[in-house]
C-alpha cells in the first residue's frame, strides 16, 4: 500500500490538467473527459473536458529526463484531473511558463519580404480529496507534495481496475476507453502523475495556472502517448527536443505520417530571459520542434513519441512571404512619386512656354565710327 504522508494523497491526484491549463486554457462546454496527448482526463460523471492540444519540452542526460508540459483545455467541471504516465517513478515541480512563450517566439516562422507594395489598395496600379492518503489495493502512492494552488501526488498500480476503483473513490470516472489505454503502462510497470487544485483554490481556478516539470528515470528519450489514441477530438502537439544535436522522431506513429518539423537549430542560453529555459539550454543548445495533428487518434496514434540524433545538424527555420509597403512619410510612395512627378513636368512646360512665347528684344545699331 501507498505512503501516507498527509491528508492530500489524492489532493495529489485530481489537476495536473489544472497544472496544465495556462493562458490558452479556457472554460466552456466539451466533448465527455477522455484521453488527451499526454495522459488521461478524470473528472467527474457529471461534468465534461477535453484537451485539444499540447506543448512539451523534452530533455535527456542519458539517465534522467525532464518532461515540461503545457496543455490546452476545455472544461466545465469545476476540478479536471491528469493522469500522466511515467517509465519510473517521477518527481513533480512546477515550471516557467515563459518557457513556452520564449521558445514559441524563437522557432516561429520569419516573414520574408518577397515584394514591395507602392499603391494603396484601391483597384489599381496596387502589385501584390477526501482520502487519507492511501489508495485501493493495487494502488501505492508513493510521494505528494503541495506546489503553489496544487496538490501531487505519484502513484504506482499494478491493476488498472484498481486505478480505475482508487479515482471512484475520490468521486472522479475513468471513462473506459481511457481505461483500456492505461492498461499497457500498468501492465508494463509504468509509474503515473497525478494532481489537481487544491479544495481552496478550485473555486478560484482562472485557467492560468503554470506548467508542470516532470522528471523521471529512463533508458531512452520518450513522450508517452499511447493514451491519446483514446481522444475522440483532432490532437494538436508540439515537441521541443533540447539536446546536444538536431533530434528526429523515430517510432511507429511517425512512420505512419512524418511530423512537420517546425524549427531546427542552435539557441544559446544567453539569448533567453527565463533562467529555467537557459539552464535546459546550458545542458543542450540544439533545439528541434516538431509538430502534428491528429484527426482520428484512434488509428495515428499507435505508440508513444521516440527520438534518434539526426544524421546531421541541418538547421530549419521556416520562413513566410510578406508584400512589404513601400512609403515616403506617412504616404504610400507610388502617389507621391507620381505627384511629384506631375509637378515637376508641369513646372518644366510652363519654364518651357514662357521661354518659347517671350519677345525678342530689339538690339539697337551700333553707330558707325567717324
Amino acid at each position: 500500500m501507498g505512503t501516507r504522508r498527509r491528508v492530500s494523497a489524492w489532493q495529489g491526484a485530481r489537476t495536473a490538467l489544472a497544472a496544465s491549463l495556462l493562458a490558452a486554457g479556457l472554460v466552456a462546454v466539451a466533448p465527455p473527459a477522455g484521453a488527451c496527448a499526454c495522459g488521461g482526463i478524470v473528472d467527474g460523471p457529471a461534468d465534461e473536458s477535453s484537451v485539444t492540444a499540447e506543448t512539451a519540452v523534452l530533455q535527456w542526460d542519458g539517465t534522467t529526463q525532464t518532461l515540461v508540459l503545457e496543455l490546452e483545455t476545455l472544461s466545465t467541471a469545476p476540478e479536471v484531473g491528469l493522469i500522466l504516465p511515467t517509465p519510473t517513478p517521477a518527481e513533480v515541480a512546477l515550471a516557467d511558463p515563459e518557457i513556452f512563450r520564449e521558445l514559441d517566439a524563437i522557432t516561429a516562422p520569419r516573414a520574408v519580404v518577397s515584394g514591395y507594395r507602392w499603391w494603396p489598395d484601391l483597384g489599381f496600379g496596387s502589385t501584390s480529496a477526501a482520502s487519507a492518503g492511501g489508495g485501493a489495493p493495487g494502488v501505492d502512492v508513493l510521494t505528494e507534495v503541495r506546489l503553489g494552488p496544487l496538490d501531487v501526488a505519484t502513484l504506482a498500480a499494478t491493476d488498472t481496475a484498481a486505478l480505475d476503483a482508487w479515482l471512484a473513490e475520490r468521486g472522479f470516472e475513468l471513462p473506459a476507453s481511457v481505461r483500456g489505454a492505461i492498461a499497457p503502462y500498468v501492465a508494463e510497470g509504468w509509474s503515473f502523475v497525478a494532481a489537481r487544485l487544491a479544495p481552496e483554490e478550485a473555486t478560484t481556478f482562472d485557467g492560468t495556472l503554470q506548467p508542470l516539470r516532470v522528471t523521471f528515470a529512463t533508458d531512452a528519450l520518450v513522450h508517452p502517448m499511447r493514451m491519446s489514441a483514446a481522444a475522440e477530438q483532432t490532437q494538436r502537439t508540439r515537441t521541443y527536443v533540447l539536446a546536444d544535436h538536431r533530434m528526429d522522431r523515430a517510432d511507429p506513429t511517425a512512420d505512419l505520417a512524418a511530423p512537420s518539423v517546425r524549427f531546427a537549430g542552435r539557441v544559446p542560453p544567453g539569448s533567453v530571459g527565463s533562467a529555467e529555459l537557459a539552464a535546459l539550454l546550458a545542458a543542450g543548445d540544439y533545439v528541434t520542434a516538431h509538430e502534428q495533428t491528429f484527426t482520428d487518434p484512434a488509428t495515428q496514434v499507435v505508440s508513444d513519441f521516440a527520438f534518434v540524433t539526426a544524421p546531421s545538424d541541418a538547421t530549419r527555420s521556416p520562413t513566410y512571404a510578406v508584400v512589404a509597403d513601400k512609403r515616403i512619410g506617412p504616404f504610400f510612395a507610388g502617389p507621391v512619386l507620381a505627384f511629384g512627378g506631375v509637378l515637376v513636368l508641369s513646372v518644366l512646360l510652363v519654364w518651357g512656354s514662357r521661354r518659347h512665347h517671350a519677345p525678342v528684344r530689339a538690339v539697337a545699331p551700333r553707330p558707325a565710327r567717324a
